[in-house]
């Protein structure tokens, strides 16, 4: 009867954890890519299904932006996953200040992937790739990923 007890005991105990594992699933990545170079990072923020940017429940992760160092006048590519590319999405390389006014942003995407040339006047470029609510540009974003390109 003891062992009968442990070996139910200790069945409760792995489907715990497989059931408390699934609830922390992971947001999609996004890759940049640039020569023979790549880095890819999981959102800052995202939104999973049933949350929402206006509710203010989505996933928030306080990480530094992941870097990818660049040679001057190389392309960068950014790769989203499917799931990012179906929803919308902008690239942003938010200006110096705090005002958003001052962004620069690409237009929406629905492809999976975009390249571009960076411009490294002065030093290190921030990069954003955002998640647009339904290809709303104008909606809160609902998934963010932070990035850095540093010129070699």
């Amino acid at each position: 009867m003891i062992a009968r007890s442990r070996l139910i005991a200790g069945l409760a105990a792995g489907l715990s954890t497989v059931v408390l594992t699934a609830c922390e699933q992971p947001t999609p990545l996004v890759t940049l890519v640039s020569g023979t170079s790549s880095v890819n990072s999981e959102a800052t923020i995202f939104c999973f299904e049933g949350q929402s940017a206006q509710a203010q429940n989505c996933r928030a992760e306080a990480t530094q932006p992941t870097v990818l160092k660049v040679r001057a006048g190389a392309q960068v590519g950014v790769d989203v996953s499917k799931k990012v590319a179906d929803a919308g999405w902008v690239i942003v390389l938010p200006g110096d200040d705090q005002d958003p006014s001052n962004d620069q942003a690409s237009g929406t995407q629905k492809d999976s992937y975009f390249a571009f040339t960076p411009q490294f006047e002065s030093g290190p470029l921030r990069l954003e790739v955002r998640m647009l609510d339904d290809g709303n540009a104008s909606a809160p974003t609902v998934g963010n990923w932070q990035f850095v390109l540093v010129p070699e």
